[in-house]
């Protein structure tokens, strides 16, 4: 605050000490700023003082300009316009920041980019830079202040950061056909997690779900697969290496094509929620809330 009110009496020192130079009088220079002649005159005094130099010769009660004062009346006009601009221009100076975004993976996949296309549409001036990574990682970045905006799936830890939920997912557990759980009818959990299972990374916002959804059943796995790459999960499904848990979205094709079975288990339904998260503190540009909106807008529209 002092520092604002510091770079503001000196932007207005200059101020006046243009108008005095224009009117080549403290008299004229009071009436044009709508001030009282001894206002201007210490506003004068006091830019001299701050400077440690006298920009003006005072003979027989009239000032003029001295050489010193004219060299800097030229550098002073030019701050002044800088200022002015800068100013003027603030809002085209928002609109053109980058708005960073980290998403985790089946977002980035299936929402953020037709966001990015719609959002592109309305803010063409506005860069957005994407990173694409686990739950976690995106949350860390948030609270570090690398990235802007997160839109992560499953929970969200740091009470410093807001989240707003906008959609969910279901999961479903896959097999290949060929599997022996290849069956119409449910398993337990316990048949499930002494199966072969290749799953997502901890960490990851699918991998999260799973785990919780077992801790309310006092249960662990300790998975014979650990991959950052779904595809890569979808691919040893098919070749019948073991069970995994993905978004139903990313397999459903093969699914309706019978190149994988979705297995039914006894009470275990994965639901993850997909999340808007930013920390509380954060500044909101125009262009920020307008992404935000056409996220929840598309969502919606689906």
């Amino acid at each position: 605050m002092i520092m604002n009110e510091e770079l503001n009496m000196k932007i207005r020192h200059l101020r006046i000490f243009k108008i005095v130079c224009e009117e080549e009088s403290i008299t004229k220079a009071a009436e044009k700023l709508f001030m009282t002649q001894p206002a201007v005159s210490n506003a004068i005094n006091e830019l001299e003082n701050h400077l440690g130099v006298n920009l003006f010769d005072r003979i027989s009660r009239r000032i003029y300009l001295n050489e010193t004062g004219k060299l800097f009346l030229e550098k002073a006009i030019k701050l002044l316009n800088q200022y002015d601009d800068l100013e003027q221009n603030i809002k085209e100076l928002e609109d053109n920041a980058t708005i960073k975004i980290g998403s985790s993976i089946t977002i980035a996949n299936f929402i953020l980019p037709e966001v990015i296309v719609d959002f592109e549409k309305i803010y063409n001036n506005t860069p957005t830079k994407v990173i694409v990574g686990n739950a976690r990682k995106i949350e860390e970045m948030l609270y570090n202040n690398e990235i802007d905006l997160g839109l992560i799936e499953g929970a969200i830890y740091n009470e410093e950061l807001i989240k707003i939920p906008f959609s969910s997912y279901k999961l479903a557990i896959i097999g290949s056909p060929k599997h022996k759980l290849a069956s119409e009818e449910p398993i337990g959990i316990d048949e499930l997690i002494r199966e072969r299972l290749l799953l997502r990374e901890e960490g990851s916002a699918i991998r999260d779900v799973f785990d919780s959804a077992l801790l309310l059943h006092n249960l662990r796995v300790n998975p014979e697969w650990t991959s950052i790459n779904s595809q890569a999960l979808i691919y040893a499904v098919k070749q019948n290496l073991g069970i995994s848990i993905l978004p139903r979205i990313l397999v459903e094709k093969e699914i309706d094509s019978n190149e994988i079975f979705e297995i039914k288990v006894n009470d275990l339904e994965l639901i993850n929620v997909n999340h808007i998260v930013f920390h509380k503190n954060k500044f909101q540009t125009r262009g920020f809330k307008a992404l935000i909106e056409i996220i929840k807008d598309k969502v919606n529209d689906n």
